[in-house]
């Protein structure tokens, strides 16, 4: 499933690492993050780094 997910992301260009997506599945499991926090994080993470990315071109 993490796999699946993780292809999944790449191919809507949100290039979340195994090792990213692997810390955001541990801290739901230890109950650290919510469901909608681990939903939340992978675009959230990417819309920071385009905002970022775009913020150095001006």
């Amino acid at each position: 499933m993490i796999d699946r997910i993780h292809h999944d992301l790449v191919g809507l260009e949100v290039p979340l690492t195994i090792e990213a997506l692997d810390d955001v599945v541990r801290r739901l499991e230890h109950g650290e993050l919510s469901a909608l926090d681990a939903i939340d994080i992978p675009p959230s993470e990417e819309l920071t780094l385009r905002e970022r990315i775009a913020a150095s071109k001006i």
